[in-house]
């Protein structure tokens, strides 16, 4: 099976919201329904003991049907991951979820290891993009007809996308993970650079960017105009610019990828115009991501998703900044590709018992009451429609009401196979260009040819 590492984007996102452990929490004031008031903390029963690389957070109870659940140990999951349990206990005492986290290295090794032994969990939270690979291979539990049946009624298309398989669905999202859609604007340089209004179109963004742009004496950039040159960010904007023209990158067979139509290369040849011709951001100018650059005051704007809000809250928050839309490349439809994020999947070996059980659990998280919650308090962007525009998370999180307003441009990225690779290539690719070791043509084909190897080490050619 090629599951591999936790794609590299997740692991950025998640990084820096463990280090704003309480982020969530103290945007939302913990949103619990009826009000701001705090979740109720966990009982007795769920004291966590600490086990060796990870914590078990209960044990089973005699006399209940006892279903595992695995997840990884980002402390606000954790926190929403508990008041879910404790909302579903109270309403289902005949049923105990036996809870338990480990870091993030960990988690991959242990769904790795324990699919392939029989020991894994009843239930984990699984990454949407890793879906797809555990259940081709035979190893989730379809999701029960009477739940499937309405999801793709209730779901965001891309927070579905890697669930299905097949025909089937294998899990249900928690999250519509994005990249795409906002962007970070500084209020400050805009206002010091005599720019009335944040860019409406690209040609705006473009023009902006270089006047926010500033260079010392000897050419080096002292501030950033567009910070994008992210692994992530290179990457996802390169596809929505292709998707943006009314084009696909993916080939006549959906499995390989095509950047040799007249709209990649126009979208490519744009975005690496952005660090040759208007020189507005460069790998070479400063250390770290884009956004860490921007919060230190030294970029106008920053391509990233919606996640860096509670990043900014947290770790810097005298810091001044807005959220606003990012104007599309083409068209007036701001689409985008995304990967689908966090959810519930079931192992296809437990027992029928205990099956039922988690499913019961999975349909009761994803009930829009507790889903809020559970968003809120993650500080993710729900993958419920009905949750668009909610009252109560734009209350605790304005700022994301930008997210909201693309949602429904968004669409699955695909089957990518190799997250990691496929991501590395098209980064490798734009540094070649910027650093002038290949043409813009050439390093396209070559980020093409590469992927399309190692998908053919997947599925074959």
């Amino acid at each position: 099976m090629s599951q591999g590492r936790i794609p590299k984007q997740v692991l950025t996102r998640r990084r820096f919201l463990q280090a704003a452990a309480l982020a969530g929490l103290s945007l939302a004031g913990c949103g619990a329904p009826g009000g701001g008031a705090q979740p109720t903390l966990p009982p007795a029963s769920l004291t966590a003991t600490v086990e060796a690389r990870g914590v078990s957070v209960s044990t089973p109870i005699a006399g209940k049907t006892n279903v595992t659940w695995w997840t990884h140990n980002n402390p606000a999951f954790v926190a929403a991951n508990k008041e879910m349990i404790r909302r579903f206990e109270q309403a289902n005492p005949n049923i105990h979820i036996v809870y338990q986290y480990f870091p993030y290295d960990v988690f991959i090794r242990k769904l790795q290891a324990g699919y392939r032994s029989g020991t894994v969990a009843d239930m984990q939270q699984m990454f949407g993009t890793w879906v797809t690979d555990y259940a081709k291979n035979g190893l989730l539990e379809p999701v029960p007809p009477d739940i499937a049946g309405s999801m793709e009624d209730r779901f965001w298309p891309a927070a579905l996308g890697a669930y299905k398989w097949e025909g089937k669905y294998y899990g249900m999202p928690n999250e519509y993970n994005l990249e795409n859609g906002g962007m970070l604007a500084n209020p400050k340089l805009f206002q010091e650079a005599n720019i009335k209004a944040y860019p409406q179109t690209w040609a705006e963004l473009v023009s902006d960017a270089q006047r926010l742009t500033k260079r010392d004496q000897k050419g080096k950039i002292q501030q950033v105009g567009f910070a994008f040159t992210n692994n992530d960010s290179i990457t996802f904007l390169f596809l929505s610019m292709i998707l943006q023209q009314g084009a696909t990158y993916w080939a006549k067979d959906g499995v390989h990828v095509d950047f040799s139509t007249e709209a990649a290369k126009k979208a490519w040849a744009d975005e690496t115009a952005l660090v040759t011709k208007y020189k507005v951001d460069s790998e070479q100018a400063y250390t770290g991501d884009s956004y860490e650059i921007f919060f230190r005051g030294k970029a106008g704007m920053a391509m990233r998703g919606p996640w860096v809000i509670a990043v900014a809250k947290e770790q810097f928050p005298q810091f001044k900044f807005d959220y606003v839309p990012m104007p599309p490349y083409a068209g007036s439809e701001p689409k985008f590709a995304a990967e689908s994020g966090w959810g519930e999947v079931v192992n296809a070996k437990a027992k029928p018992e205990i099956k039922e059980a988690a499913w019961k659990f999975i349909e009761f998280i994803h009930q829009p009451e507790n889903l809020r919650d559970w968003n809120i308090l993650t500080f993710t962007i729900p993958s419920l429609k009905e949750l668009k525009d909610d009252k109560k998370i734009l209350q605790n999180a304005p700022q994301i009401k930008t997210s909201f307003e693309v949602l429904q441009y968004g669409q699955w990225v695909g089957p990518v196979q190799d997250r990691d690779r496929f991501w590395q290539y098209v980064h490798d690719a734009f540094t070649s260009v910027e650093l002038g070791k290949m043409s813009p043509e050439d390093a396209l084909k070559d980020a093409e040819k590469k992927i399309n190897a190692m998908i053919d080490e997947h599925v074959g050619p």
